[in-house]
């Protein structure tokens, strides 16, 4: 008897329009959490081998290949899972591979001539040696990137959960391994490749036979006809991920800017502990909800504001308490963790905790914007975020703020913007389906 209470409470919990989402969801959740919890347990051993001025050097290399990486691809990437068949689907991987050959080399030619110049002037002279590491990840992750839409696309899951564990582990290793050997900071550049582009080779083992077996599908016709079709994602999402990932990564680039590398190590890693919850169910919500209601289609707008209403309030009663926990005790909490040189980043990880949250609900909201051809109103979004942040790092500059009240600010300012996107977000379906 006791069985059919709990049969209930479950259906209510995980049933209903959000049931794929949340199915899809508990597997991306399942391996990126391992995957989170491998890198988080390291993070205490890498913070007693590395110095926050590494930390610094890493903050930035990871801001510069995730701001080039989306380039490679002109987003043509995104527009995987949407065609109905799978011809059209490989000749946009197709067009994508194309893009990134033909990047890939001027991309060199650039980081060659221009890294001394670049990084010297964020302050991370130490990652001069190493600016073909850039490239590498650049190029790795943009592989990984669109090896996983493939996966979306034929909605396997567990393959996307098991290389995010392996990605980690084999991270972690590297970057301990080296920590050891004292190869410092090239332990954590090298580590942070394999953890965010190791997974390659598993997603091409995986499906390189339905991949094989679509290729005959390709042809110069199909691919221009699906960019052209798909052109939006180049047009705006080129520009709106540009500054999606600079909004990001800006904390840490302005940090090294206006003050030095040791404070922006404190704020990587306060940063890094702080978007757990984001990257381990945010994102992922985003992704399985992005795959399901790629199904639903634009002709299912009511279906599809449900659907988005119960992620929304899930997540929400997920993010609440751990967030309060950070704001109230993160400063006491950093110094125990990963070691007493971190005090400043549980100070930074108490600010941060408020935007935080809003970030959070907002990742699977963004992706309403993909179903009705809404890049251009995903890039004004971007745009102005990207302006709210240089106002408010500017403002810091010019009024000669702390590195601690300049975080409040900026935490401050990017709350009320992801608060008002979500709302922007809901409104942008449509009640009715558009002719």
């Amino acid at each position: 008897m006791a069985k059919a209470p709990i049969r209930r409470l479950l259906q209510r919990a995980f049933g209903g329009s959000s049931s794929r989402v949340f199915r899809g969801m508990a597997t991306l959740a399942l391996g990126g959490g391992l995957a989170r919890v491998i890198g988080i347990a390291s993070i205490p051993i890498l913070t007693r081998l590395y110095s926050p001025e590494d930390f610094g050097v890493l903050a930035v290399f990871t801001a510069i290949v995730s701001l080039l990486a989306p380039v490679l691809t002109l987003r043509y990437v995104l527009a995987m899972p949407l065609p109905r068949h799978d011809g059209v689907a490989i000749n946009l991987m197709a067009l994508s591979l194309l893009l990134m050959a033909c990047f890939t080399g001027g991309m060199a030619i650039a980081l060659w001539a221009l890294a001394p110049a670049l990084l010297g002037l964020f302050s991370v002279e130490a990652l001069i040696p190493w600016w073909w590491l850039i490239l590498v990840g650049v190029v790795a992750t943009a592989a990984y990137e669109l090896l996983t839409y493939w996966a979306m696309r034929e909605r396997n899951y567990k393959v996307i959960a098991s290389t995010n564990v392996w990605q980690s582990a084999v991270g972690s290793i590297v970057k301990i391994g080296l920590g050891v050997l004292a190869l410092q900071p090239a332990g954590l550049l090298v580590g942070q490749v394999v953890a965010q582009g190791g997974g390659v080779t598993v997603l091409w083992r995986s499906f390189s036979k339905s991949l094989r077996a679509n290729w005959k599908h390709v042809s110069l016709s199909i691919m221009r006809k699906a960019a052209w079709r798909h052109r939006g994602f180049a047009m705006y999402r080129v520009p709106s991920q540009f500054l999606l990932v600079f909004s990001s990564q800006a904390p840490l680039l302005f940090m090294g800017l206006l003050f030095d590398a040791e404070i922006t190590g404190q704020l990587a890693l306060a940063i890094l502990a702080v978007t757990l919850p984001v990257s381990l169910l945010g994102h992922t919500t985003a992704k399985a909800f992005y795959a399901e209601a790629s199904k639903l289609g634009p002709k299912q707008p009511r279906e599809l504001r449900a659907m988005l209403f119960d992620v929304l309030k899930r997540l929400a009663a997920l993010a609440v308490i751990p967030a309060l926990v950070l704001m109230i005790f993160g400063a006491e909490l950093f110094p125990l963790v990963f070691g007493s040189n971190w005090g400043l980043a549980g100070v930074f990880a108490s600010s941060l905790a408020i935007f935080m949250l809003f970030q959070f609900l907002q990742a699977p909201a963004a992706h309403v914007f993909f179903l009705f051809d809404g890049q251009r109103s995903l890039l004004f979004l971007n745009l102005q975020r990207t302006i709210l942040i240089v106002a408010t790092f500017g403002l810091a500059h010019y009024v000669g703020w702390s590195a601690v009240a300049t975080i409040w600010c900026y935490s401050l300012v990017l709350a009320v913007h992801y608060g008002l996107s979500i709302i922007y977000a809901v409104r942008f379906i449509p009640n009715e389906v558009n002719s």
